[in-house]
């Protein structure tokens, strides 16, 4: 078989790769909800809540419907899901708001992602929209609460506006509940200089005559928003939950299925997490307490992940203290892993994983130094180049030596004229006696096949490319070329490099073949801009090498003629 058959055979190869991939993220296999049995501890502090459904949800408040939601949080509103007062809180990166009914965070801007390219609001991950509701919420259940299905604990706060000034590396919201049986709680956030991880602290102080039981839970719920962007980038982007276990270490739970397949376990070092494209938000408890973990879909479309943690006893004259994390932020890896194992996965680089990450590695290792994610691309694409070189040497001058059997290929046409089977044994023949390979060729594009889909993932899935400019009319190289000028010069490449390899035999492939170029610039036309930086590189490069590869074959076919000439 030709080589150019085989290279118009591996670049649908690439587009059914990139379509599988999509259909796999729009729907995924089931997977496998069945609880997971693990030992509890002895201790009587160490209860969980029975792992049924129905237990679940009755020990857990219900999230607030719809008609609960559509409060435009300002700092002179009064009101909250549950009609508390709204506490501020600003650090470098986040500027966050809290509900004092319940203590939940119901604002998260993240101050150094703003919405769009031109745009000086930032992202908004928690919101009370109407149609986006997006909240994190946290309490102690139990049958003498504070927090049952009626409603959440009204907290104090000693301020309603807190600030991480600049010689602050830490800011702290205490919230103060007390109850009537002589219960007092104390809810405390902990904000980080520099970072997106929330500390949650509870501690219960039991200054009544009776003896306290409870739970504490944490969750995450949210509204499905539709990603806008272009058609590849939905397919790309997976928007729904996420969780982690010991037995299974990523595991994503797509909305449609909260209520249909709703988790049920006890998991001992997890995780529980929304996953939207470049960014995440995710409770960890600590890692050594076993929770049960929960997912539920309200009428109104809110679905919820969350986990209650092992029963809390507080006897008279006692206190305890438990302790979670929350992160509302990018999904940046360094982050991710710093905060809990297998959380970086949130990060998915699909099935091809393990060669993105040495990418983005490669990749990251080089914009430490230079600055510019555009450059640190066209430098990973010579460093792979690079690496492949002789193979890539080796099937250029496999090519080149092809070029030279152009005249014999075209007695061979005019001999079998009509004879394509003839002619294909004829053209076999013919290679196997000039000892060239016509599979050789293929190589190249063959070894770009899974480096190409690796980038696309890395680029499409690492908040990194995001916004990110590199030169001139290329502000963000996450999006496609606004003006479209990557693609149809990719293209004006692709013919350049078509024109120096040897045509198919076959007419018909030839015909084929010049309408590869153009059938790849529509293709990429909305592709990101730095997969198609990517894709010039490569191809330039190849370009380069390969026109140095036939000048050195005719230079050596020439001193092979002047020695034998001699020798006569």
């Amino acid at each position: 078989m030709d080589y150019k058959k085989i290279s118009l055979y591996a670049a649908l190869v690439v587009v059914a790769l990139i379509l599988w991939n999509a259909w796999q993220r729009e729907y995924p296999p089931v997977a496998n909800n069945t609880p997971t049995t693990q030992s509890q501890p002895t201790s009587s502090s160490s209860t969980v809540p029975t792992s049924n459904t129905s237990s679940a949800s009755s020990t857990v408040p219900t999230v607030p419907s719809a008609h609960h939601v559509a409060k435009k949080i300002t700092p002179s509103a009064a009101q909250g899901l549950y009609s508390g007062q709204f506490i501020h809180v600003k650090t470098d990166v986040l500027d966050i708001v809290i509900d004092t009914h319940g203590g939940n965070i119901e604002q998260a801007k993240l101050l150094k992602y703003p919405k769009t390219l031109d745009s000086k609001n930032s992202i908004e991950l928690f919101n009370t929209g109407q149609d986006s509701l997006y909240v994190a919420q946290s309490g102690l259940t139990g049958p003498n609460g504070p927090d049952t299905q009626k409603g959440q604990a009204k907290y104090k706060a000693s301020s309603l506006r807190y600030k991480l000034s600049s010689d602050e590396n830490t800011v702290k919201v205490p919230l103060v509940w007390q109850g009537a049986n002589g219960l007092k709680i104390v809810k405390t956030y902990v904000f980080h200089r520099d970072s997106y991880v929330i500390d949650m602290n509870y501690a219960v102080q039991n200054q009544g005559s009776k003896t306290w039981k409870g739970y504490v839970y944490t969750q995450l719920a949210r509204k499905n928003v539709e990603h806008k962007g272009s058609l590849l980038t939905q397919y790309a982007s997976f928007t729904g939950g996420a969780m982690s276990s010991p037995a299974e270490h990523y595991q994503k739970l797509k909305f449609k299925n909260f209520a249909s397949e709703p988790i049920n376990q006890n998991i001992t070092g997890g995780w529980a997490a929304m996953i939207q494209q470049y960014f995440l938000s995710a409770w960890v408890p600590p890692a050594n307490q076993l929770y049960h973990y929960y997912t539920r879909a309200s009428a109104d479309g809110v679905y919820t992940l969350g986990m209650i943690g092992p029963q809390l006893t507080v006897h008279s004259a006692q206190s305890i203290s438990t302790d979670n994390k929350l992160y509302v932020g990018p999904a940046i890896a360094s982050n991710l892993n710093a905060l809990a194992p297998n959380l970086n996965m949130t990060i998915d680089y699909g099935w091809l994983f393990f060669i993105s990450k040495i990418i983005f590695w490669v990749m990251s290792l080089i914009h430490s130094v230079i600055g510019n994610w555009g450059w640190s691309i066209i430098l990973t694409t010579i460093v792979i180049k690079l690496l492949f070189f002789p193979l890539s040497d080796k099937s250029f001058k496999s090519m080149a030596n092809m070029r030279k059997l152009q005249p014999k290929m075209a007695t061979l046409k005019e001999r079998h004229e009509g004879d394509r089977a003839g002619l294909s044994k004829a053209t076999m023949e013919l290679y196997r006696k000039e000892k060239v390979n016509p599979l050789s060729g293929c190589l190249p594009i063959v070894i770009q096949i899974p480096v190409f889909i690796a980038l696309y993932w890395v680029i499409i899935q690492s908040v990194e490319f995001r916004l990110a400019p590199w030169m001139f009319w290329v502000k963000d190289l996450a999006v496609h070329d606004p003006y479209y000028i990557l693609p149809v010069l990719m293209g004006v490449l692709m013919f350049v490099q078509q024109k120096m390899s040897p045509p198919p035999p076959d007419p018909t492939q030839a015909k084929v073949m010049m309408f590869m170029p153009v059938i790849f610039t529509v293709f990429f036309l909305h592709f990101p801009a730095g997969l198609v930086l990517y894709w010039i590189t490569n191809t330039l490069f190849t370009i380069v090498h390969q026109f140095y590869v036939y000048k050195r074959v005719e230079r050596d076919d020439k001193k092979q003629k002047l020695i034998k000439a001699s020798k006569r």
